[in-house]
């Protein structure tokens, strides 16, 4: 064990996956986002394209790397004329493309704008393309301070959430009265199959073992259930282009790093059966320029580009158009289930 900074930390120089020794990708690697103690490298597997952390933070001293996060606060959501607007599309969209039944959307604009992919992906996005017939117990593991399950909720979704982060369950339990246990999935004691649907957005790149937290989530879903996980994707364009100023590396926060044959390798080790295996690219224009100020500054205080230019913006949609048309996607979407 070494002392990294004041975080106690590991070497892992083998890929969980296959046993594989690992190649250098990136050294000397620090937070360039929230400020977390210690220096890192990433390493990646010839065999099976996973990337990882090294040396790894053990498991008492991962809180460290979380102090300033962003899940510790509820975003409000914004007002106005353009506000307003936006809310119907997203509602009529929900209504006439994934079955919420939400009073005053707009039927016919759904179906409309719907045809739309980046605006159907966009939208579908925001329910983890979760469809409103499959209306049951959803469980959302690493959910943060719950707006997502305040979401759902209003959807018609009886829901629960899991969250190792103290000051981000506080904020769930406190100011949304979410029941989120405390924790890892793994320590919840669910009863066996009892959600029919589970997701994970965004999590499965911060847990130390996501094979084992995959296991935890085949054992609490229900046959003909559903598991969604969306998480970066190694292959996509924006990486090609922006290498190590990817916004999505993200040391010390991100253990691993998928592509899809790795996610799908993960998945089959923990016993469920993959049904889905896309990218999208439905976040491509916010990746591209948190990429690029990263690579101009060599840092992005707090995790958003804020106010990007006209040019920015400009170069960032035309982007998100050449990554949905192309494929590669900033994220990876895997729906599984029970074998």
């Amino acid at each position: 064990m070494i002392d990294n900074e004041g975080v106690r930390a590991v070497k892992a120089e083998r890929c969980m996956l296959c046993g594989s020794e690992g190649m250098v990708l990136y050294s000397n690697l620090h937070d360039r986002l929230f400020g977390a103690p210690g220096v890192w490298s990433l390493m990646e597997c010839p065999a099976c394209q996973l990337v990882w952390l090294n040396p790894r933070p053990i498991s008492e001293d991962i809180g460290k790397l979380y102090c300033q996060y962003f899940t510790h606060q509820v975003v409000e959501a914004p007002s106005g004329a353009l506000s307003g607007l936006k809310k119907s599309v997203k509602e009529s969209v929900l209504r006439s493309g994934f079955g919420y039944p939400i009073d005053g959307s707009h039927t016919i604009m759904g179906q409309v704008l719907g045809r739309i992919g980046p605006l159907r992906e966009i939208v579908g996005g925001g329910v983890m393309w979760l469809r409103g017939e499959e209306r049951g117990r959803l469980l959302d593991v690493g959910c943060g301070n719950g707006m997502f399950l305040d979401r759902m909720r209003q959807l018609g979704w009886e829901v629960a959430g899991v969250e190792p982060d103290a000051a981000a369950v506080a904020v769930a339990r406190e100011m949304l009265g979410l029941e989120v246990f405390q924790g890892l999935l793994e320590d919840a004691k669910f009863p066996d199959g009892h959600f029919d649907a589970i997701t994970m957005n965004h999590v499965i790149e911060h847990v130390p073992d996501p094979i084992g937290t995959l296991k935890a989530c085949q054992r609490v879903l229900r046959p003909g259930g559903k598991l969604v996980v969306v998480t970066p994707n190694i292959e996509s364009l924006g990486r090609r282009k922006f290498d190590d100023a990817w916004l999505h590396w993200e040391p010390p926060r991100h253990l691993h790093i998928f592509s899809p044959q790795s996610l799908r390798l993960a998945a089959e080790r923990a016993g469920l059966r993959v049904q889905e295996m896309r990218t999208t690219a439905r976040t491509a224009r916010w990746i591209y320029a948190a990429s690029s100020c990263i690579r101009r500054d060599g840092s992005l205080p707090g995790g958003s580009p804020g106010r990007a230019g006209v040019r920015m913006r400009l170069q960032g949609l035309a982007f998100q158009a050449i990554e949905h048309a192309r494929g590669g996607g900033e994220e990876i979407v895997m729906v599984a289930g029970r074998r």
